[in-house]
């Protein structure tokens, strides 16, 4: 019975009367000792949480954002489009291009003025007047500009003014650069912040530098100045393109625009600079000394030989012996002549002297040592280069002798907004000469200041 009894008790396992084992504390501890350990390898395998931007990286964000939609807008922009409007409504004449309208009406417009075809894809124009009605819709001609007739975008009254005077800059900058400047290599070209007067200054009054014992302070040196003042001349004017111009389709008148306005520049200048050697009845400008710049008294630099080698000779050693303002030291070299300025009439005596190997107008063959290049060709381009011709001097005889401007300045030319002559395009459908003239004005400005810098670097002879 005992037996029987304890084979059919249930062990006392700590069952419930669920039907579920109850929990002991050790077990409890495992469990939980087990949990906590895979809470923490959970939790080591969660990534870093994203600290909150700050405003800089906001910013960054914002700006790359701003940047990428510029590029798309940009792409947008330079997708193939289509060009209407090249034409006497209605007819349109669709080119399809990567440049936008203006941009081809430009081309066009540079290609009429020069005379040549415009780059491939941009339609030609056929002249001045599909141009003008294009860009007025005034196909009437009565000078009023109509902007329902015209179907280019972002085209005003002034626009084609602006374009004419786009193109004519550019072709009177090339222009200008072609004409023969006698005056660039003697010159020391500035370009000027305001139109103040442009002071030329000579430093001197130095002489040689002393000797500094060792161990011994250095001395202070004194120094002095000489300065010249020029005052900046405005010169311009303006070309008037006409509606008759404009009907006729006149196109040779607006291409013969350029190279007149790049003569009379170039005239002017030219001008200005050799009056600095013929004023005062071929003594030069006045200085700020009172005296006139070719002085045989004051200056020591003008003489009376007539042009040859011998005086050419006679007249760069005298130029060498100039001495230092307020020093009295000679300069040598650096005042040495070295440009042979001459009218037209002296030339080819001027070529001979400067380029010839032997001493010219002798029969003894003597080496002339004034050429600096070697082989005849050498010495004839260097010839070429040092002698100057001045055509607007009319005294055949007349001569001047002009050092390196790099080793010492003697003529000195400002510019004030830019070096070639500027144009602008002044026009107004309703007011003006458009209105009143039926003319297009082209307005032409040119800012420049010409003077001595210091007379030491220039000799004339001035041949009575």
């Amino acid at each position: 019975m005992d037996e029987e009894r304890n084979l059919n008790q249930t062990p006392d396992d700590g069952a419930g009367d669920d039907g579920q084992a109850p929990m002991t504390e050790q077990r409890e501890a495992r469990i939980m000792t087990a949990m906590e350990a895979l809470q923490r390898q959970v939790t080591d395998l969660m990534p870093e949480p994203e600290p909150d931007p700050d405003p800089v990286t906001i910013q960054l964000n914002q700006l790359t954002e701003l940047v990428a939609d510029l590029q798309e807008h940009v792409a947008r922009q330079e997708e193939p489009r289509v060009i209407e409007g090249m034409g006497i409504p209605p007819r349109r004449s669709p080119v399809t291009m990567g440049r936008n309208s203006l941009e081809q009406v430009q081309l066009a417009v540079d290609a009429l003025v020069a005379g040549v075809r415009p780059p491939s894809g941009v339609r030609p124009l056929s002249g001045i007047r599909e141009l003008y009605t294009m860009l007025s819709g005034d196909y009437e001609l009565t000078g009023v500009f109509d902007p329902e007739r015209v179907w280019l975008a972002n085209v005003t009254s002034a626009t084609m003014a602006a374009l004419c005077a786009d193109s004519l800059n550019k072709r009177v900058m090339n222009m200008f650069q072609e004409y023969p400047r006698w005056w660039d290599d003697i010159c020391s070209v500035e370009d000027f912040n305001s139109l103040q007067s442009a002071k030329w200054i000579t430093l001197g009054g130095v002489g040689e530098l002393p000797t500094v014992a060792e161990g011994a302070a250095y001395t202070e040196m004194t120094w002095d100045d000489a300065t010249e003042e020029s005052d900046f001349i405005k010169k311009g004017g303006y070309l008037g393109l006409t509606i008759e111009a404009i009907d006729k389709d006149d196109v040779n008148k607006l291409r013969s625009a350029p190279r007149a306005l790049a003569q009379a520049a170039w005239l002017t200048l030219s001008k200005s600079i050799s009056a600095l050697f013929t004023a005062n009845a071929g003594l030069g400008a006045t200085m700020t000394c009172t005296h006139t710049v070719f002085d045989a008294a004051n200056h020591f630099n003008l003489g009376t030989a007539a042009l040859s080698w011998a005086s050419w000779i006679a007249t760069r050693v005298a130029m060498r012996q100039q001495t230092e303002l307020n020093s009295g030291e000679r300069l040598g070299a650096l005042t040495a002549g070295y440009y042979l300025l001459v009218p037209s009439d002296l030339e080819t005596l001027a070529v001979q002297i400067i380029g010839s190997s032997g001493e010219p107008g002798v029969a003894d063959n003597d080496i002339n040592p004034v050429p600096e290049a070697g082989s005849e060709e050498a010495r004839r381009t260097e010839a070429r280069k040092r002698v100057k011709v001045v055509d607007l001097w009319t005294d055949a005889n007349d001569w001047v002798a002009v050092a390196k401007p790099q080793l010492y300045p003697s003529i000195g030319l400002g510019f004030r907004f830019g070096r070639v002559p500027e144009i602008f395009s002044v026009a107004s459908p309703t007011a003006g000469l458009m209105f009143s003239n039926d003319t297009m004005p082209i307005k032409v400005r040119f800012f420049y200041a010409v003077g001595v810098t210091n007379y030491r670097g220039l000799y004339k002879n001035k041949v009575t």
